[in-house]
């Protein structure tokens, strides 16, 4: 039972993703696709990673619908966009497959935001950028125990995106994305492919060489 609900510092909500993919990765996910209908058992990872992502824009889509009024979001608008953001090996795999042009001879964004955004702020990987920016500047919404052990439920969203009249505390669950599900099952295909948690600073894709040979499916 949830006893306490908190509104965290906007911006840790980017730390806590990270830490629910770790943790989740520590215990049992269950079958492929646990949380949506089973995977088929001869997808590949980067199969099943693009799907995953299809499965989160299709699920924030109806969020923006709701938020709608409430959403300054827009291209050019960065302020989530912060550097030395990490994604896993599977997602920065996307990211190389997609792009191998781009990142042997384009050139990174200016230290200090995210190494992919153009000169007026978009993004030039949107259809394949990691599930961490795919869910930002929506309210946010997690579960952590206290040091006492009681369930503390936390809410977090983009400062250009609060409102006043309808404060983040006071929406619904359904309101909200609940990070925990996702990042279970993401952490899972990353052990699929890698047979690790290892993560890669997005900066450092650029103009670096191919991955070590290691026994992936892919």
């Amino acid at each position: 039972m949830i006893l306490e609900l908190r509104v965290r510092v906007p911006g840790l909500a980017l730390e806590v993703k990270d830490d629910f993919c770790e943790a989740a990765a520590m215990v049992d996910t269950g079958p492929a696709g646990s949380t949506t209908k089973e995977a088929d058992v001869d997808e590949s990872p980067l199969e099943e990673l693009k799907r995953l992502h299809t499965r989160v824009d299709d699920e924030t889509a109806d969020l923006v619908r709701r938020h709608v009024d409430r959403l300054q979001c827009a291209a050019g608008c960065c302020e989530c966009c912060v550097d030395d953001i990490t994604v896993f090996e599977i997602e920065a795999e996307r990211i190389r497959r997609r792009h191998a042009d781009f990142l042997s001879g384009g050139t990174p964004h200016p230290v200090g935001r995210c190494a992919f955004l153009d000169e007026r702020g978009s993004c030039r990987i949107y259809e394949d950028r990691p599930y961490v920016c795919r869910t930002q500047g929506l309210p946010l919404r997690w579960l952590e125990d206290d040091q006492s052990g009681r369930t503390v439920e936390f809410r977090d969203i983009c400062p250009l995106n609060a409102s006043p009249s309808r404060p983040v505390e006071s929406l619904t669950e359904e309101d909200c994305w609940t990070i925990g599900p996702v990042e279970g099952d993401l952490a899972r295909i990353q052990i699929e492919f890698g047979g690790n948690l290892r993560r890669l600073r997005l900066r450092d894709l650029f103009g670096a060489p191919d991955p070590p040979d290691i026994k992936r499916r892919t």
